[in-house]
């Protein structure tokens, strides 16, 4: 598709298309190209580093939270077990009671109960303002037959709901198969958990001995106890392993690296996850400065090689303005007597300032050359033309004189001579008359003239005169006449005639058996908003060799050039039809196969200007 230059899109193209252009959007994407990948490469190591790092620093953090709630659940152990014995031996159990509370409440123990050994409550106390439910007989069993020796004695359940609140329920065996029971909430391990913080979403997240949440960065976990041990970093901790590792977290929705331990004395576990987007994201936010610096670098080395190009550009911009003016035959363009803008410019220059100068001078010795042709070849015209024309007046006296001897002698054998004098003064006739036209052709002062006649009468003559002269040559005759033909049109009659007549008498001549075929028809022409006229001789005769197919209109070429040629002529009669049909603004086409015939197809625009 091609773009006006004078259009804005045609201006636009220019631009984009110019070396300039291209030379600066192509390092700018290379170097573009080369800091993606180098940022690539920085993102992948700072990357794996962030998450050594991370490995490191959630595993330490995991442990040092671990130890914590290792050390509180021992004091919490050690209080319980303190005021399980206090209260049980005392003569007045409340008193016993107020006089440890203190302890209780740093404890995070909200209430305290007594059992018999058959779990009737033999005395409660709650620090809260409300009665506490006593927890399920399973869960008081399992406090009873407990084996937890690390805790002074002291057995801790899983994490239970007691009435609207979480707590791990504490059991102490007491003497006559009495049993103290403890309500520990959740307050200190949720602070604790709380306070551990990586990015937005990176806390601590604690689970009991079953899985169960006990503390964790997501409140709806926690609210709904969510049983975690599903997950594998949690199957693994609940197994007692200590290590880092990532996982799929469906509550964050994210995935996840974490360091986790677990608590020896209760087996809790333990974990600090951060999601991994936290770290992509902080080594984005760390390379984002890098990416500035490499775009600002980019676009500053792009302008150099604008810069640079430019200064490239130029002279090749000269020379390519010189090279068109040369190409258009101006051999006078300016040259730099220096190129100075680098080595190679310097001989391109020199180059080009010997091409022009030999270009000129050969450009003068051919114009030259052709002058003293064009006054040779009107000469060798102007020769024809006379010598047509000496030739002519004698050749008519021939013919004439011949004429009268046929009349004058009754004697058959001269009569035969005579005849055949005849018809060799005829030929020779037909030779001068095409050695004028030629000549006429070539001097061009034949002009064009253009009168107007009926299209159908003029062919249905021509039909007759070659009608004739196929039949005495033992031929067919084709040609029907078109009512649509009947009108009167504009164009030279005698030029268009003079080729038709060629192309019927070629046909004629070179066809011995068979026939010829005239049709002429009015095509439309929507270009042009005019009428054609088409015209096709078809013969059955002997048919054109491809290679010769090409020089057919070519003056003096005839099929079989030898001098023991069948048919006579110059070999011009083509060259004449096709200078003529130029000249008509018609263009003359042949179509023939060797042996089966020729086809030549005539197209002259013509002007209508009467139906009928």
């Amino acid at each position: 598709m091609w773009i006006c230059p004078e259009t804005f899109l045609g201006k636009i193209w220019m631009f984009l298309w110019s070396l300039r252009t291209r030379v600066f959007i192509l390092m700018l994407i290379a170097i573009l190209s080369f800091g993606t990948g180098l940022q690539y490469w920085n993102y992948r190591m700072l990357f794996q580093n962030e998450v050594r790092l991370a490995d490191d620093k959630h595993l330490v953090t995991a442990m040092h939270l671990a130890m914590s709630l290792s050390r509180y659940t021992r004091d919490v152990s050690l209080v319980f077990a303190h005021w399980g014995m206090e209260v049980s031996q005392a003569d007045s159990a409340r008193l016993a009671v107020e006089e440890h509370t203190y302890l209780t409440e740093a404890m995070d123990i909200d209430g305290f109960t007594i059992l018999s050994a058959d779990n009737t409550v033999e005395a409660s106390y709650n620090l809260i303002g409300s009665d506490l439910p006593l927890p399920s007989e399973e869960v008081i069993e399992a406090l009873r037959v407990g084996t937890n020796t690390s805790l002074h004695g002291v057995q801790i359940s899983n994490l239970q709901r007691i009435g609207d609140d979480r707590y791990f329920i504490l059991g102490y065996d007491l003497p006559d198969g009495q049993i103290a029971i403890g309500y520990l909430n959740v307050n200190y391990i949720k602070e604790v958990q709380e306070r551990i913080q990586f990015g937005e979403l990176g806390h601590a997240a604690i689970f009991d001995a079953a899985g169960v949440t006990v503390a964790h960065p997501v409140p709806a976990v926690e609210a709904n106890m969510m049983n975690a041990s599903g997950i594998p970093v949690v199957a693994r901790m609940l197994n007692g392993e200590t290590g880092v590792g990532q996982f799929f977290s469906p509550p964050m929705n994210a995935d996840m690296i974490a360091g986790f331990t677990f608590v020896p004395e209760t087996g809790w576990p333990v974990m600090v996850p951060q999601p991994l987007d936290e770290l992509s994201a902080s080594v984005e936010a760390s390379l984002r400065t890098t990416n500035l610096f490499i775009i600002a670098v980019s676009l500053v080395l792009a302008l150099f090689g604008w810069v640079m190009t430019r200064a490239l550009v130029r002279p090749i911009h000269r020379f390519t303005t010189a090279g068109l003016e040369i190409s258009k035959g101006n051999y006078l363009v300016d040259l730099p007597e220096r190129e100075s803008s680098s080595l190679e410019m310097w001989r391109l220059n020199q180059a080009l300032k010997t091409m022009v100068e030999k270009i000129r001078t050969s450009n003068d010795r051919l114009q030259a050359a052709l002058e003293i042709e064009e006054v040779e070849n009107k000469r060798k015209s102007d020769f024809l033309i006379i010598a047509s024309h000496e030739l002519r007046n004698p050749l008519s006296g021939v013919v004439g004189m011949l004429s009268a001897c046929k009349e004058m002698t009754d004697d058959p054998a001269l009569t035969g001579y005579l005849e055949v004098a005849d018809r060799s003064a005829m030929q020779l006739n037909t030779i001068v008359d095409e050695m004028t036209h030629y000549a006429e052709e070539q001097t061009d002062i034949a002009p064009i003239s253009a009168d107007s006649f009926n299209l159908g009468q003029e062919f249905s003559q021509l039909a007759t005169i070659y009608g004739q002269q196929a039949e005495a040559a033992g031929l067919s005759f084709d040609f029907t006449p078109r009512p649509e033909l009947d009108q009167v049109i504009v164009t030279d009659r005698y030029r268009l005639f003079q080729v038709i007549g060629n192309l019927l008498e070629n046909a004629i001549k070179y066809t011995a058996a068979g026939g010829v075929t005239l049709d002429v028809a009015l095509q439309p022409d929507a270009d042009m908003m005019g009428e054609w006229l088409y015209v096709r001789v078809t013969d059955t005769g002997i048919g054109i060799e491809a290679e010769a197919m090409k020089r057919i209109f070519e003056p003096f070429f005839q099929v079989d050039g030898s001098y023991s040629r069948s048919y006579n002529g110059l070999g011009i009669g083509l060259a004449i039809s096709k200078s003529i049909v130029d000249r008509l603004s018609g263009h003359l086409d042949c179509e023939s196969e060797p042996g089966k015939g020729s086809s030549f197809h005539l197209h002259i625009p013509v002007q209508i200007i009467s139906w009928r």
